[in-house]
C-alpha cells in the first residue's frame, strides 16, 4: 500500500479518530487506526475499542491499494511533527510501514486490516436531526452528573435522552446529584416509517464526553437508534457507540414535592461564595478528605461556613427568602458544578430539612422554552 495525504486533512482526520481507540487491550488491533482504500478512490480511516467507534473518509493520491492496521498512538504523533505539506504512508508486505514528509521519515510495523472487527451497519430505522449547537449546549449542562463507574447501577453510567413533543431532554445521574435539561428545538424527523418521534435511550457517559470534541457550533448532526447502537453522522464523520442496554431510574420520584424553604437569590453571587469556600473544602492536607460547607439560611442571608485541617472560612450573601430557616451541609464542589451549569440570573433554591436534598431550578425573566433543574444531595453533618 502506498498513499500519499494533504498533511492538515489526515492529521484532522487521525486526531478525530483518536476518540475510538482503545487503550492497553488484550486485542492489539483495536489500539489502531485501520487505513483501507475504497472504490471511490478515497481511504477510510477506521477507530473500534469494541464499544464505541469512528469512521470517515478522505481524499488522498493511491499509487498501491492496501488495507493495514497502524498503532493509533504513535501515528498521531509522528503526523503532528511532519514538516512538510504531504505526508506519504507506505506498507510492504511484510507489514513494514515507512511514513515520509520531506526529509523525515519514519519506520513502524502494521498489522493486516483483515484482522480489525466488524463495525456494526451504520444504518438506523429510527432518528433525528438536531443543531449541534443545541445539543452541544444541553450536553455540557448535564453530563457532570453522570456517574462514570461510582454506581454498580449501569444505567448511571450514561446520559438518558428523550424525544417527545419537539423536545428534547437529557438527564444525568451519579447517585448523590441529578441533572435534568429539557428544550424545544427544531428537530428532523428521519424514522423510516415517518412516525411520530418518541425516543428514549441511554449513551453511555465516556461516548457523550467524545462526541461533545467532535460536534462543530455551526452544523447539524444527524442521530440514528438501531437496536444496540446509536450512530451520529456529521458532515464528513461518522461516530458510534453501544447504547446502555437498561431502564433509566424512575427520577421524577425522587424529586421533592413539598416547599418548605424556598430561597432565591443571584447566582453569580452564590457561585463566588461557594468558589471561596472551596479554598478551604477542597483542602487534602496530611491526607483530609474533603470537609463538607454548611449553608445556614437565616432571614434574608445565606451564611456559608467550612472548617478543615488547613483553616476556616465564613462568608454570607443576601437572599430572598420565604419558609423555614433550614441549615444544610453539602459537598461544594458538587453545588458549584450545578450552579456554574445554571445560565440564568437568578436561580430558586427548594429545601424541606438538613436531610433532603436541595432543588436548583430558574428564575426566568420571560419564556425561553427551555427548562432545568439540578439537584444535590446534603451531608450528615457532625
Amino acid at each position: 500500500m502506498r498513499l500519499t495525504f494533504d498533511r492538515t486533512v489526515l492529521e484532522e482526520a487521525i486526531d478525530s479518530s483518536m476518540c475510538a481507540v482503545a487503550e492497553r487491550n488484550a486485542i492489539p488491533v483495536v489500539e489502531g487506526i485501520r487505513l483501507r482504500t475504497e472504490k471511490n478512490g478515497k481511504c477510510s480511516i477506521t477507530t473500534y475499542d469494541l464499544e464505541k467507534g469512528f469512521y470517515t473518509e478522505i481524499d488522498c493520491r493511491i499509487e498501491e491499494a492496501g488495507n493495514y492496521v497502524i498503532n493509533a498512538s504513535k501515528l498521531c504523533r509522528i503526523i503532528k511533527a511532519m514538516p512538510d505539506l504531504y505526508v506519504t504512508i507506505e506498507v510492504n508486505e511484510k507489514c513494514a510501514v515507512t511514513v515520509t514528509s520531506g526529509k523525515s521519515k519514519f519506520e513502524l510495523h502494521a498489522m493486516s486490516g483483515d484482522a480489525f472487527p466488524n463495525i456494526p451497519a451504520l444504518t438506523g430505522d429510527r432518528g433525528f436531526v438536531i443543531g449541534c449547537d443545541v445539543l452541544k449546549r444541553i450536553v455540557a449542562q448535564t453530563s457532570f452528573s453522570i456517574g462514570y463507574g461510582v454506581d454498580t447501577r449501569p444505567m448511571l453510567c450514561g446520559a438518558y435522552i428523550t424525544i417527545k413533543d419537539g423536545k428534547i431532554k437529557i438527564a444525568a445521574c451519579d447517585g448523590n446529584r441529578l441533572a435534568v435539561r429539557e428544550k424545544s428545538c427544531e428537530l428532523e424527523n428521519n424514522n423510516k416509517d415517518q412516525s411520530d418521534l418518541d425516543l428514549a435511550f441511554i449513551v453511555p457517559g465516556k461516548t457523550v464526553g467524545q462526541l461533545s470534541r467532535l460536534m462543530g457550533d455551526e452544523e447539524k448532526i444527524k442521530i440514528m437508534l438501531a437496536r444496540k447502537h446509536v450512530i451520529f453522522k456529521l458532515k464528513t464523520m461518522t461516530f458510534f457507540s453501544r447504547l446502555i442496554d437498561s431502564e433509566y431510574i424512575d427520577y421524577e420520584r425522587v424529586i421533592p414535592k413539598t416547599r418548605a424553604t424556598v430561597v432565591k437569590c443571584d447566582r453569580a453571587a452564590l457561585i463566588s461564595s461557594l468558589e471561596r469556600a472551596s479554598l478551604v473544602t477542597e483542602d487534602r492536607t496530611l491526607g483530609q478528605a474533603r470537609s463538607y460547607v454548611k449553608a445556614s439560611f437565616e432571614g434574608d442571608l445565606l451564611k456559608l461556613n467550612s472548617v478543615s485541617t488547613n483553616g476556616s472560612v465564613y462568608d454570607e450573601i443576601q437572599i430572598d427568602h420565604e419558609g423555614d430557616d433550614v441549615v444544610v451541609g453539602f459537598n461544594c464542589r458538587y453545588l458549584l458544578d450545578a450552579l456554574r451549569a445554571a445560565d440564568t440570573d437568578k436561580v430558586e433554591l427548594i429545601l424541606n430539612g438538613q436531610l433532603t436534598s436541595i432543588v436548583i431550578l430558574p428564575v426566568y425573566e420571560e419564556e425561553k422554552g427551555e427548562d432545568f433543574l439540578y439537584m444535590v444531595s446534603p451531608v450528615r453533618m457532625k
